[in-house]
């Protein structure tokens, strides 16, 4: 053997071994790395479930104990209770025991007992009458005694569960009491929603004695499961097995009773098996990835360099889900053809699509979609791209444009399109589709000039439209810019005014003004008042705003500072943030008799930047004692959680539910459901877009406290009413 030959042998067994090496380092590393993976997703994962159970705890907690005071308060209960009537007490506890049970299943226990302890009556088991007390019972020994309310896990005969006792009290007679019960899984009911997972009660082995069923499994030396899945029994009983390592237990979450001692533990077991799985293929590809990457990196000849810069070169022009071009393909072609022809199409309501049949039906439409376009390209020519969730191109270089004949290719595009008759597993019909298109030719930003064809098709109803200066929405921009100069000379000159529109009680009595923002205009030496639909969005993206927003603050707080009415000022939850806003409220409320009298309406709005700080700010407005109001409750996204935090003494229901209440059976359930919740929570509820009396009667019988809208009075220019400016005429200024 030359020379030569030898060393390329030694060259290529060092490299073996050097490889190999470095092989099994990552391979180590990487094992390693996935044990601590998994260690620590177990950890979120019972932090979640703890932080699931305790919210839950405290909402079925405030629930519950809401209803059981409702119970209390049934007539005839407490004289039933105190009269030791078995018969009085089934017919008013059952028909509102079985409506609890509707709502919450998981209800298990509700016992009424005698100032003495003897039960009077069991909605779980209406034929027991008569039992003595448990004097092992502390929670319901402490009722009786001490005379209140009590809450807490208690162990009882056969398992245990939450217990919420409640005195009754007859004639300011201690009478006795009653105690529901429901089970602490239910406290993590929607814990299999999120996680895979098992659940068992285990309570302190010194607590034994007071069971029935001494056969749980020991869980080390001071409990014992009780109660537990098959599931996580089985993996109790034999923990050394080798599935045990996969097999994750959590007891973090304590099950204290009424005097905060804990009785036992909540026990969750967490099987990690499939996240173990799907880190190790993980692992195993990304190895292997590394691997080839290795052995390309060793390797010598230019061929390997080429094909990886190939792949990756794929990789980022191509759309993973379609296989067609993407967004990055197109905008390189654009600026390597001279003269080309753009056609852009995008999917009718694709959004809908999603909503009803959910994105993997979705992604499937977008395949055969896909699909089509490729083959409708490869007739014609065209390349076919993907560049957004339903959007598609066909791009093509073309030095002779006829637009008549590409009127008749586009046709033919949305014939077969329409014609498509796509099935999804799941799904029992054929799912139809309908595009819009825009065409552009030969422009510097052809895809520009498409979208806004399509745009104005869309507008005109019509499949498709070819770019040309008729469809640019230069004209669009030029009346933005035009509302801006004439909010810019609003406030320069005092033209942002505000109309005020009455609130009233449920005799038809105004109470209350809210103030609504309004633009004087002067178009042509002609007068005109411009609602904030027109001007409100452009000031928004402008940064003008805020200004308008202060002088509406200005205006309205100091005319109502001299009256008797409340005044209902809108804010958006962002504004609360603006330090400028809040300096001019505070200092405006000032003037004030009562603060009391004002009002701050907070509009409803997704994305709330800093909840937290919305509500300190909140409470320091109430301590001073400003009144706050949820504006547009029920429009789409209500927070019942905000709601709670914020406890605003008004919820104003939206207006599009109460314009169809009369005929819409769906506003109907809606806006009883509103009040119901706002009754509980002793807030006062307001009715906008109170049209006239028929809707007046009709929300009065649903119990709405107060109401607003053109049957009470339109929004009046009620400052020139007073005391006219000198740019605007006397007389009322209606909208």
């Amino acid at each position: 053997m030359s020379v030569p030959n030898q060393t390329r042998r030694n060259t290529l067994i060092l490299t073996s071994i050097v490889l190999g090496v470095a092989w099994a380092v990552v391979y180590l590393f990487l094992n390693y790395q996935i044990s601590s993976s998994i260690e620590k997703q177990f950890q979120r994962v019972a932090a979640s479930a703890k932080n699931l159970f305790e919210v839950n705890l405290e909402h079925d907690k405030i629930e519950l104990e809401l209803r059981l005071d409702k119970l209390i308060a049934s007539k005839g209960l407490a004289k039933a209770v105190s009269s030791k009537d078995h018969e009085s007490i089934a017919s008013i506890v059952l028909p509102l025991y079985n409506e609890l049970k509707l709502i919450q299943n998981s209800v298990n226990i509700l016992t009424f007992r005698t100032n003495e302890g003897i039960t009077l009556f069991r909605a779980h088991k209406p034929q027991y009458f008569g039992d003595k007390l448990n004097k092992n019972r502390t929670l319901m020994t402490d009722t009786n005694t001490m005379q209140r309310s009590f809450s807490g896990f208690e162990v009882g005969n056969l398992e245990m569960t939450y217990r919420i006792t409640k005195p009754i009290f007859y004639n300011d007679v201690y009478v006795g009491n009653v105690e529901l019960g429901i089970s602490p899984e239910n406290f993590l009911k929607n814990l299999n929603s999120i996680f895979e997972a098992d659940i068992g009660v285990a309570v302190n082995s010194s607590l034994m004695n007071v069971l029935i069923n001494k056969d749980g499994i020991a869980i080390g030396e001071n409990y014992i499961l009780i109660k537990g899945s098959e599931n996580l029994k089985k993996h109790l009983e034999h923990e050394h097995n080798e599935d045990a390592e996969l097999y994750k237990i959590d007891m973090s979450i304590p099950l204290n009773n009424h005097l905060s001692k804990t009785l036992g533990h909540l026990v969750i077991g967490f099987d990690m098996s499939g996240v173990a799985k799907k880190d190790r293929e993980f692992m195993q590809h990304l190895f292997f990835m590394i691997v080839v990457i290795m052995l390309i990196l060793g390797a010598i000849h230019h061929i390997g360099f080429s094909k990886m810069l190939e792949y990756f070169s794929k990789q980022v022009y191509t759309d993973h889900l379609t296989t067609l071009l993407n967004r990055h393909a197109l905008n390189d072609n654009l600026l390597s053809l001279e003269n080309k022809v753009l056609i852009l199409s995008n999917i009718k309501e694709f959004s809908l699509i999603n909503e009803i049949y959910g994105v993997d039906v979705g992604n499937e439409i977008l395949i055969r979609v896909a699909e089509a376009f490729d083959e409708f390209a490869k007739k014609y020519n065209f390349d076919a791209y993907r560049i957004s969730s339903d959007e598609f191109v066909l791009l093509k270089k073309e030095d002779n444009f006829e637009g008549d004949e590409y009127c008749k290719i586009i046709e033919e595009l949305h014939n077969k399109l329409s014609s498509l008759k796509i099935f999804v597993v799941g799904v029992d019909e054929a799912i139809s589709i309908e595009i819009y298109s825009g065409m552009a030719f030969n422009d510097k930003h052809p895809l520009e000039d498409a979208q806004m064809a399509i745009k104005k098709a869309k507008k005109q109803s019509l499949p498709y439209l070819m770019y040309s200066q008729k469809v640019d929405t230069k004209e669009y921009s030029q009346n933005v810019m035009r509302v801006k100069r004439c909010v810019k000379y609003a406030l320069e000159h005092k033209n942002v005014i505000p109309f005020f529109q009455p609130i009233t009680d449920r005799d038809g009595v105004v109470i209350k003004y809210e103030a609504l923002a309004r633009i004087v205009e002067f178009d042509g030496g002609e007068k005109k008042i411009l609602p904030p639909c027109e001007f409100l969005d452009i000031s928004m993206n402008s940064g003008l705003y805020i200004q308008i927003a202060k002088e509406m603050l200005v205006q309205s707080l100091s005319f109502f500072a001299k009256r008797s009415e409340k005044i209902s000022i809108n804010f958006l939850p962002n504004d609360f943030f603006n330090t400028s806003m809040m300096d001019t409220l505070m200092e405006q409320i000032k003037e004030f008799d009562s603060p009391r009298r004002v009002v701050v309406e907070i509009t409803e709005q997704e994305g709330v930047e800093n909840f937290k700080m919305l509500r300190k700010v909140v409470e320091k407005l109430r301590e001073m004692g400003v009144q706050i109001a949820i504006d547009d409750f029920g429009s789409g996204y209500a927070n019942y959680a905000h709601i709670l935090e914020i406890k605003p003494d008004y919820l104003k229901i939206d207006g599009s539910l109460i314009q169809n209440i009369l005929t819409d059976s769906d506003s109907q359930i809606l806006v009883k459901s509103i009040i119901r919740f706002a009754q509980e929570l002793n807030i006062t509820t307001v009715a906008e877009f109170v049209e006239n009396e028929k809707i007046f009667e009709l929300l009065k019988e649903y119990g709405v406290d107060e109401f607003q809208g053109y049957y009470f009075g339109r929004p009046v220019d009620l400052c020139s009413i007073i005391s006219p400016l000198p740019h605007q005429p006397e007389e009322l200024l209606k909208i």
